[in-house]
Order: structure tokens, then sequence, then C-alpha cells
């Protein structure tokens, strides 16, 4: 006589189906999440270098506010400013708008970056009486 084998139990274990969908969902939440990183990484990326412009146009400014006012020659001078966190071209125009008070304007143009536009912010520097205020001479 031969034996049969018990039948096997339905409750055991789980189908193919339901682990080709459950991969098919555990797939498309892993893409969704992909794309949600992407867009966090860009969105830092662009954050940072508009940090990086607003403090070089900062320093820019910082560095005309301290020259004395008869060393401000009227005129645009640009350089091209190669670093490797914020590459960009500095123009810095300055005016006279009279005897008293020039104009500096500082424009900061990004070079190999699509998202930011160009920069410009402008001070008013002035001088008061005839230009010693510890009446030295």
């Amino acid at each position: 006589m031969t034996a049969h084998p018990a039948p096997a139990s339905p409750t055991g274990g789980f189908t193919l189906v339901e682990i080709l969908v459950s991969m098919t969902i555990l797939s498309v939440a892993s893409l969704s999440m992909g794309s949600l990183l992407f867009q966090a990484a860009r969105q830092a990326g662009a954050t940072s270098s508009a940090a990086h412009q607003t403090a070089a146009v900062q320093g820019a400014l910082a560095q005309y506010d301290v020259v004395p006012f008869d060393q401000l020659i009227a005129g645009t001078t640009c350089v091209t400013v190669s670093d490797p966190e914020f590459p960009h071209e500095r123009c810095v125009t300055i005016v006279n708008v009279n005897s008293k008070a020039k104009n500096v304007t500082v424009t900061i143009t990004p070079s190999g970056n699509g998202i930011l536009q160009p920069v410009s912010t402008t001070i008013k520097r002035t001088i008061s009486g005839n230009g010693n205020p510890l009446k030295t001479q």
C-alpha cells in the first residue's frame, strides 16, 4: 500500500500574487521618495548659491564702504572671481552725483549657474564739510 501525503494547509505563507503586488507598491513608493529627495537636494543647492551670492555682494560693498571718499574714482571695474564655491563676475560702478556724493553699485553675475540671476545693490557715499572730521589741517 502506498501512503498519500496529507494536503498542504492553505494558511501557511504568501502567494506569488501577494508578493508581486507588495513589490509593485514598494517600487512606486521608492520612486516617489527618490523624486522628492532629488528636488530637496536641488533646492538646497540653490539656497546655498543664493547665500554665497548675498555674501559676495555684502563683501564687495563693505570693501567700498571703507575706501576713503577721495579715492573712489568714477567708472566701472569688472573682475572675474573663480572661487570653486561660487564662481562669478563682480562689476563695480562708481558715479559722481555731485562733489559731495557718489553712488557705488555692485553687480554680482553668477557664472555656470542657471538658477541665479545677477544681483545689483547701490550705496550712496557722501562726505560732509571739508572731508577732514578731525580738523588736523
